[in-house]
């Protein structure tokens, strides 16, 4: 399976629209990361850093200390939407 940038916004979306909360959303993020890591899933090619980026921000949304209110998830879509420059920060085969 491949998350792709758009997948990654649509979920953000579904924390604005109120289908999921913070908690939802931190655990959906790092359910995503941890796949990632454990290569069961891979990262839309070129996007990879900024996907990782954005997990990284969302799988600790949940706790208030790290809270991200409307605005910063909308500029993480904003982000998302910019389309990636290459396959700079693709996984390297070891």
């Amino acid at each position: 399976m491949i998350l792709t940038r758009e997948a990654v916004i649509a979920k953000i979306e579904e924390r604005l629209a109120g289908r999921l909360s913070d908690a939802q959303l931190a655990a959906w993020a790092f359910d995503q990361s941890y796949a990632y890591e454990v290569e069961e899933i891979d990262y839309e090619e070129g996007a990879e850093e900024l996907i990782d980026e954005v997990l990284d921000e969302l799988m600790f949304a949940d706790d208030p200390a790290f809270q991200l209110d409307e605005e910063e998830l909308r500029e993480l879509q904003k982000l998302l939407r910019i389309p990636p420059s290459g396959s700079d920060g693709a996984r390297e085969e070891a």
